[in-house]
């Protein structure tokens, strides 16, 4: 009897213990989709510049077509060059879908080592203070976030994912200014390790779920937020993407749905150094069209 009394105390116990225990990374990303994070290195003010910036950007290369199609050639000669391989994709520089019906938005993709590519093989562009303002922000701003990437995949059992001869993972930083207009019909997946969610103007806009074998419209929402957005401080979502299918981590679909108003938003988009995609069906995704 009083075997079976100690052995029922410490089974209760272990599972109290267990309880409180904070969730794996893994399980968080099955159960909720997504990890929020309280980022005290950039705030409000921070960000708020970067779109400042970003609007003097997009003046500018609408009024000058030539510096347009210059920053254009740029990114299309650095696709083709070995630093372009590190990323795994071709998504680099400006891209104005302003006027295309539904997308509706302006968005840049940027990299350290197109940043790179732009100073030592255009040396024009250090003289126009719209472009390298810009760039320079966005390279204060990345910088911050190549260890939570690490320790993400550490958490997962995958510290050796972003091994390069870089000594830090491959990093989209991707600014996008959406439009009234803007309106997609479905969610997606990105085509990521991980996808950093640093910042918006309309946090309720993006809508997410955890990924399942079927999906409904309702099983999408605004995730509630615990950080506040302030002057100091911001509420940071981390999501797997589909370059993890492989360990058995399926993507978080989401989808940024229509506000009627400007919206602005910063993501941080970590790749897998000289990878090449796998084909993998996921689960079909809703339409969101009334």
């Amino acid at each position: 009897m009083i075997i079976r009394k100690i052995l029922f105390l410490w089974i209760f116990l272990l599972f109290a213990f267990q309880s409180v225990l904070p969730t794996s990374l893994a399980e968080q990303f099955k159960q909720a989709g997504y990890l929020e994070i309280c980022d005290t290195q950039h705030g409000t003010a921070t960000f708020n510049s970067l779109y400042t910036y970003f609007d003097e950007l997009i003046e500018f290369l609408q009024t000058n077509p030539v510096w347009a199609q210059k920053l254009y050639s740029a990114k299309e000669r650095f696709i083709r060059s070995k630093d372009r391989d590190y990323y795994s994709t071709d998504f680099f520089g400006f891209y104005d879908e302003s006027q295309r019906e539904g997308r509706n938005q302006i968005s840049f993709y940027y990299s350290t080592h197109f940043h790179e590519f732009i100073c030592s093989h255009y040396p024009e562009f250090n003289r126009v203070p719209e472009i390298i303002r810009f760039l320079q922000a966005c390279f204060e701003i990345q910088k911050s976030y190549d260890n939570l990437f690490n320790e993400a995949a550490a958490e997962l059992g995958l510290g050796t994912i972003f091994s390069s001869q870089h000594g830090h993972p491959p990093i989209l930083f991707k600014v996008i200014k959406y439009f009234p207009s803007y309106s997609v019909t479905r969610p997606h997946y990105d085509g990521t390790a991980f996808s950093l969610f640093l910042d918006s103007t309309d946090n309720q806009s993006l809508l997410l779920s955890p990924y399942k074998s079927s999906f409904a419209v309702d099983d999408f929402s605004s995730p509630v937020r615990e950080f506040p957005r302030w002057y100091n401080q911001n509420s940071i979502l981390l999501i797997p993407g589909v370059l993890l299918t492989e360990f058995s981590i399926y993507p978080t679909p989401h989808i940024v749905a229509q506000s009627g108003k400007i919206r602005y938003a910063t993501i941080a988009f970590a790749m897998r150094p000289n990878y090449i995609s796998q084909k993998t069906e996921f689960a079909s995704l809703p339409n969101f069209k009334y």
